[in-house]
């Protein structure tokens, strides 16, 4: 204690009015982002996120401390006095370390975020498509509708089953779409009266919203385009690829949809083989078909769903590299407050080194250093960034969307893994200045 350099004595704790009012606005960020859902305010989850970094940061001095001999305990219990003495120097100066552990916190949360929330947008897409497409092929046009003629020649291969092209149109606020009878019992989520096997000529399906509004019930009157039907089945409602809800809803067959609007083309096309017919000589019947239509591409559902979800891949690379220079320069700060803590305590580290602490054990005091500020660092931006993906799929499925919290692990540890060890890294440079001077002269630093 005789020789420990002034400089090095505990620091000032940071203020009970600012330790309060952290405390204060990261509750209060915390809860905008579990009521942002039930409020149905998208306002909520961008407030609670920025609320709750502001909390952390001013809150850090009494947070990362605790967190970081949460983390330590480990290195207490295998390496003994050496682990010891790394988290008791980690903690010593609690507001270093909370400003160096928070800088880490803004860039990873936000990597973590865009992890989680591109997860599950890829997810609740994925199940969208299980729901919509219920056959083994997809013919979809290059940036146009399908040709007019192309549905005709597939459903001419005998080698094809069932071929339904996606045509919809809208008529006085109702969206009526083309269904055909084999695949409708594939796609709907629930039947809530009648049977939805009866849908065919002059037979249609109703969705829950539209019968309610308009008083529907199985077998009452239904005109379109002043042509009159009868109601099949009411059903529940459905969503579409991204996450609108679907109400206002006629589904009839195709052979309906084709006298009243033999115009409306689709741009997608569902395709089954038929039966005994292997998945292989089906998509050669397709392709010799498509060989005379450049302007479509023939995919599988496994495809199709590569197709809707490549953006988003494509977008979350992008970022991640982005958001990754930011990460970089947090971690430049765990080195730079390692160096300030090695200046700062040079007699202490010669009285350690005097008493018997080896050159490993000294390294290894360091490491652990750094390793605590940025895991603590890490772990609160992934635990910040999952709550704001989570709070805003909450919110999507509220608003009636179809997505669920999909936690990517594989993605998160690794984020974990590339801080820690960048953070070892980090810890060299500081080694190396502590072990370079002998230990008399270190002794005699003023």
């Amino acid at each position: 204690a005789a020789l420990t350099d002034a400089a090095v004595q505990p620091a000032r704790s940071a203020g009970r009015v600012r330790l309060t009012f952290g405390a204060v606005v990261l509750a209060i960020g915390v809860a905008a982002l579990v009521g942002a859902a039930s409020a149905g305010q998208l306002i909520l989850v961008a407030g609670g996120g920025v609320l709750a970094f502001f909390g952390i940061v001013l809150f850090g001095p009494v947070l990362v401390p605790a967190l970081a001999r949460v983390f330590g305990w480990p290195a207490r219990r295998v390496l003994g006095a050496t682990g010891a003495l790394a988290v008791a120097n980690t903690v010593r100066n609690p507001r270093r370390v909370a400003a160096t552990a928070t800088a880490l916190v803004i860039g990873i949360g936000l990597v973590s975020a865009f992890m989680v929330g591109a997860r599950s947008t890829k997810d609740g897409i994925e199940r969208s498509v299980d729901a919509q497409i219920g056959t083994d092929f997809v013919v979809s046009g290059i940036g146009q509708d399908l040709p007019g003629a192309l549905a005709g020649e597939l459903a001419a291969r005998p080698e094809l089953g069932v071929v339904h092209e996606q045509r919809s149109t809208v008529v006085a606020d109702v969206e009526i779409r083309a269904a055909h009878p084999a695949l409708v019992g594939r796609t709907l989520e629930r039947v809530l009266a009648g049977d939805a096997g009866r849908v065919g000529p002059g037979q249609v399906l109703v969705h829950r919203e539209l019968a309610q509004a308009r008083g529907w019930q199985v077998g009452s009157p239904v005109t379109v385009q002043g042509r009159s039907f009868r109601v099949a089945a009411v059903v529940t409602d459905d969503t579409r690829f991204d996450g609108a809800p679907v109400g206002h809803v006629i589904d009839m067959a195709d052979e309906d949809f084709a006298a009243l609007f033999p115009a409306q083309r689709g741009y997608l096309a569902e395709i089954d083989p038929a039966t005994g017919v292997s998945a292989e000589r089906a998509r050669d019947a397709i392709e010799a078909v498509l060989g005379r239509y450049p302007t479509v591409n023939l995919m599988d559902q496994g495809a199709y769903k590569k197709m809707l979800t490549g953006t988003v891949d494509m977008l979350l690379v992008l970022v991640t590299a982005l958001l990754g220079l930011a990460v970089v320069i947090a971690l430049v700060g765990v080195a730079n407050t390692l160096s300030l803590s090695v200046v700062e305590r040079t007699r202490e580290n010669a009285v350690l080194r005097a008493v018997g602490l080896t050159r490993g054990r000294m390294r290894a005091v360091l490491a652990i250093e750094a390793v605590l500020m940025a895991l603590v660092g890490a772990v609160l931006g992934v635990g910040l960034g999952t709550g704001v993906s989570a709070s805003a799929m909450a919110l999507l499925t509220r608003l009636g969307g179809d997505f669920h919290v999909v936690l990517p692990l594989g993605q998160l540890g690794l984020t974990l893994g590339v801080a820690v060890l960048a953070a070892l890294l980090a810890s060299v440079l500081p080694a190396r200045r502590a072990l370079s001077r002998p230990v008399v002269e270190a002794l005699a630093d003023q």
